[in-house]
């Protein structure tokens, strides 16, 4: 199968998995959707308008052919099997010549002083000249300016490598080119959080660092999809709203910051003031509901976050029929709603729910409305507290959001 046809086939199992027709029929935002829903489950950032050009919605040469990287994502997304082949080895044999053994003995010594003479000339050759390629290299934070927004400067050493470079900054801003030869790149974060920076290829990472953006009290904001939180998102009033709740936020108020409400949004409150405190032994607690809309078909979603320096514990809540979409973190282990039974996260989120985490020594406990739902343990420390976030999709009521040190000194309190 020539390579062409191969990659038809891998498009035919994305379109039949992505399950929204023939891609003829697709709009710019179908191919935005596709470009998030690869990134969830591949770790690859295959961007719409590369989508577009692979999907024919875009005109390109006929032997048009993209990266191998972005295939083998494609591959994983659509689940593509490779066919089976038989290769048949058709055997030779060949009547050996008769040859003395005195024959025999001076071409051997002749074979094995020539090979031994191309070795020693080999080896001098690649001794006097070849240079190994440097492929290592560093990506460092040097400077961080401002609060909210924060300017954040790195410096790069790049590597030796005939491939692009790029610096992924972690808060889902488009990938920046790297030119050959640069030493430092700026970026502007607009939200509080712990965020992996990466200097790499499409197909490899070379160095990694983080950076944290603190807040100095909570922090809330809406925008219509998690890619835009890097630019365009809108910042809400974090004040008490009424006898039974600290932060509720509507629909009407987003429409007049300017979101448009007819579509999806998503509102989050959070805060990353800094503390002295270890991410392993803490106690956290939550009463939410979400607004859910009285009419229509839709998923819905509320998930919390802790992060560490190191890495975050990450539960997710949907409404029934939705929990494919789950994806819940606890340090190194991540659960996929794809490919594990989630259904004890699926919620009626339009009543009030309180969420309590218990993590001691690693050991992970969680409860819902006080019925334990989920426990386990984990190997890589999350290091210290840096922050936490409340997010909903759509838009919801929080009461209360207390975060506390295992022997109960409060960290954060809403």
């Amino acid at each position: 199968m020539s390579k062409k046809a191969k990659l038809d086939e891998i498009i035919r199992c994305c379109e039949n998995r992505f399950n929204r027709g023939s891609a003829a029929e697709w709009r710019h935002s179908d191919f935005s959707d596709l470009s998030r829903a690869i990134f969830r489950d591949t770790d690859v950032n295959i961007s719409p308008s590369t989508l577009k050009r692979i999907f024919g919605k875009v005109s390109v040469d006929d032997d048009y052919i993209p990266q191998q990287a972005t295939v083998d994502a494609l591959k994983n997304y659509g689940q593509y099997v490779e066919p089976e082949t038989v290769q048949q080895v058709e055997a030779s044999s060949t009547k050996p010549v008769a040859t003395s053994g005195l024959n025999n003995s001076k071409r051997s010594r002749l074979l094995f002083t020539a090979l031994l003479l191309i070795t020693a000339i080999v080896a001098f050759l690649l001794f006097r000249y070849w240079k190994p390629k440097d492929i290592s290299g560093t990506i460092n934070i040097t400077r961080t300016e401002g609060l909210l927004p924060a300017t954040v400067v790195f410096d790069l050493q790049l590597p030796e490598t005939e491939d692009s470079l790029f610096v992924n900054f972690g808060d889902k801003s488009p990938w920046q080119y790297i030119k050959p030869g640069e030493k430092n790149v700026a970026h502007i974060y607009y939200t509080p959080g712990v965020f992996t920076a990466s200097l790499l290829t499409r197909q490899q990472t070379f160095a990694k660092t983080s950076a944290y953006i603190k807040s100095n009290n909570w922090i809330a904001f809406g925008c219509h999809r998690q890619d835009d939180i890097p630019v365009h998102f809108y910042a809400l009033p974090v004040i008490k709203t009424g006898s039974d709740s600290l932060f509720d936020v509507t629909n009407n108020q987003l429409f007049k910051l300017g979101l448009d409400t007819t579509g999806p949004v998503l509102t989050r409150l959070s805060n990353y003031t800094p503390i002295n405190q270890s991410a392993d032994d803490f106690i956290f607690e939550t009463t939410f509901k979400n607004h859910i809309q009285e009419k229509g078909i839709f998923c819905r979603s509320t998930q919390f976050q802790i992060s560490g320096s190191n890495s975050v514990i990450r539960f997710r809540w949907v409404n029934a029929g939705c929990s494919q979409r789950l994806l819940n973190i606890v340090s190194e282990q991540i659960f996929k709603g794809a490919t594990n039974d989630l259904s004890q996260f699926v919620l009626d989120l339009s009543q009030w729910t309180t969420v309590k985490l218990v993590n001691h020594n690693k050991r992970v406990t969680l409860y819902v409305n006080g019925k334990q739902i989920f426990t386990g343990s984990y190997q890589q420390s999350l290091g210290d507290i840096k922050g936490l976030f409340l997010e909903f999709e759509g838009t919801g009521v929080v009461k209360t959001c207390d975060l506390k040190s295992y022997d109960g000194k409060l960290l954060y309190h809403f």
